[in-house]
């Protein structure tokens, strides 16, 4: 049996019709919210459903939800730009529902001066807790 999309099978099945369609409304109000909010929150918040006259987003922690309380007013006003009249949005804070920070920290690379002055200062001070650090980020170079 060749492989198929599931978009293909839950529209040939009766049963799965009403899923598919509530998936690609969804999928649409989150391509509308994504628009609407700064790009640094795509990854933090999501459109989670609507009823009712309420859009409902998810958030991945409370700083999140406490931004998008700040910009409800532009998200919805984006959405009825689009046809959609919602009246309120409400935000849920679902900690450990999205990426709260990057995976992996790229450092930025000293430069030849703060080298020299790391190592200038290795040779003056004491052992300490202060040289142990300034011998790992002499390391980390």
């Amino acid at each position: 049996m060749p492989a198929r999309k599931l978009s293909e099978i839950l529209g040939e099945t009766r049963e799965f019709e009403s899923v598919a369609a509530s998936a690609r409304r969804v999928a649409q109000l989150q391509r509308i919210y994504l628009e609407a909010i700064p790009p640094a929150l795509s990854k933090s918040s999501r459109v989670s459903w609507a009823r009712a006259g309420v859009l409902i987003v998810t958030a991945s922690n409370g700083a999140v939800g406490s931004i998008l309380r700040q910009v409800t007013p532009r998200v919805l006003d984006r959405f009825r730009q689009c046809g959609f009249e919602f009246n309120s949005m409400r935000i849920q804070v679902q900690v450990g529902e999205g990426p709260l920070r990057p995976s992996s920290r790229a450092g930025k690379a000293l430069s030849p001066r703060a080298i020299a002055a790391i190592d200038e200062k290795l040779a003056d001070v004491s052992e300490s807790p202060l040289k142990a650090a300034l011998r790992r980020l002499a390391r980390h170079r």
